[in-house]
């Protein structure tokens, strides 16, 4: 049977005539009726018109087309639909009992039914206007991505085998999480959340409950959570004793007075910042890389060191800073460490390296002038000297300025002075 006809978009026609036909110029039903996978993303589709002569699909992809409209109630196959980036303000998923994968979003539909898609696994309705969403005929739902829509409550009770949860951007004021319990990874931020009980939630890995109204928050139970993002709520107190395995803690804009960090070896990332924290201690931290708490009421005291000159520890940078003058020419000087007790130990390295200065400069000059022969060296200025808490130093000389910005070189001495064979180039 001839089905050209039936192909409305000139563009969607031609896919197939090119794709599926032996006979260029005509499409027959039995060219396509066997077919079971199509993608046929970012196409410039403005019609799927005739897809329902693929009654053997099992896989579509028409993501990121011009699509106002898509009929796939004659693909009853169907168990992986991605419509996403296109223009539906509808979609009936009713005929198609086999759907286990379902991506619809980007799009403009403000209702949504999955309650004839039974053995659906994985649904992203993201950045719609869907203000209502049962899930209650969905018991296999592992994923779940509804952010950014318009939903006051959502009942996941039924789906008890969700491991992802990502509900952020709604207006939910309550999150009832108990029968979820292989959940590892929720993200419910920017909502309206008073409070959230996660203590059947021991699988939780990564929890990103930000921009909510939380005045308390119990994650005791996590004992396998990574990263914890609880920024901007109205805490007072965060114990993070139970998270061994924590690697990221955001938890600013909030009013915390305490943050005990000795049962937390592993963590790299912390920022604090506008909190009442009085008193940070990082010293059990030794993996920390980054590290903010400005706008506390942490004062950390000046430290001299002998022979050298006082460094003053900047809140809002997060390390200690001193500026003087070498050789007529401002040098800053930063210790990139986050405590008092870090800047000591490496203070040795620190006065060692002063005393050794002028060797130093003339050692990364001569480096600088044999890796570019071609080069002014005399016009370089020294501008940084940064030492780092493994003791690394690294000195940095202005260059100028190039097309592709202004150029620093650095050179890079280990703790025992020793200069390392490769330069370091960074533009600003």
């Amino acid at each position: 049977m001839n089905i050209t006809e039936e192909f409305h978009d000139a563009r969607f026609k031609t896919f197939v005539l090119d794709n599926f036909c032996e006979n260029r110029e005509q499409i027959l039903a039995s060219d396509v009726e066997r077919v079971t996978s199509l993608k046929l993303t970012n196409q410039k589709f403005a019609s799927l018109k005739g897809i329902e002569h693929f009654v053997s699909l099992e896989e579509l992809d028409c993501a990121f087309n011009s699509l106002s409209e898509l009929d796939i109630s004659q693909n009853t196959s169907l168990k992986t639909l991605d419509c996403s980036g296109n223009k539906l303000t509808s979609l009936d998923t009713s005929h198609n009992p086999s759907l286990e994968k379902l991506a619809c979003r980007n799009n403009e539909l403000s209702h949504l039914d999955v309650s004839f898609n039974p053995l659906l696994q994985e649904l992203n309705c993201n950045q719609n206007t869907i203000i209502d969403l049962d899930l209650s005929a969905n018991a296999g739902l592992k994923q779940l991505d509804c952010g950014f829509n318009r939903l006051r409550t959502l009942d996941v009770s039924r789906n008890t085998q969700l491991v992802q949860l990502i509900c952020y951007w709604n207006i939910l004021s309550e999150l009832q999480l108990d029968q979820n319990t292989k959940l590892q990874e929720l993200n419910c931020s920017y909502n309206a959340l008073f409070h959230l009980n996660l203590e059947a939630n021991t699988l939780l890995s990564y929890l990103d409950c930000g921009h909510n109204h939380l005045s308390s928050l119990t994650i005791s139970n996590c004992t396998h959570l990574i990263e914890l993002r609880c920024n901007n709520n109205h805490l007072t107190r965060l114990d993070v004793a139970g998270n061994p395995d924590l690697r990221s803690l955001r938890c600013f804009n909030n009013h915390i007075t305490e943050l005990e960090l000795s049962h937390n070896p592993l963590l790299t990332e912390l920022y604090c910042s506008e909190n009442k924290i009085s008193q940070l201690d990082t010293q059990h931290n030794s993996k920390l890389e980054r590290l903010s708490h400005s706008d506390n009421l942490i004062v950390v005291p000046d430290h001299t060191v002998a022979g050298f000159t006082t460094f003053q520890y900047d809140g809002s940078l997060s390390y200690y800073t001193a500026a003087l003058d070498y050789k007529g020419k401002p040098l800053s000087i930063i210790v990139d460490v986050h405590d008092k007790a870090s800047i000591e130990r490496i203070s040795p390295v620190i006065e060692k390296a002063w005393t050794h200065f002028d060797q130093l400069h003339e050692q990364a000059v001569q480096r600088i002038a044999e890796q570019h022969p071609d080069e002014d060296v005399n016009e370089l200025v020294l501008s940084t000297l940064q030492f780092e808490e493994t003791g690394t130093i690294r000195l940095g000389y202005d260059a100028g300025d190039t097309d592709a910005g202004r150029l620093y070189i650095y050179a890079i001495f280990n703790n025992i002075l020793e200069l390392d064979s490769q330069l370091v180039y960074e533009l600003y």
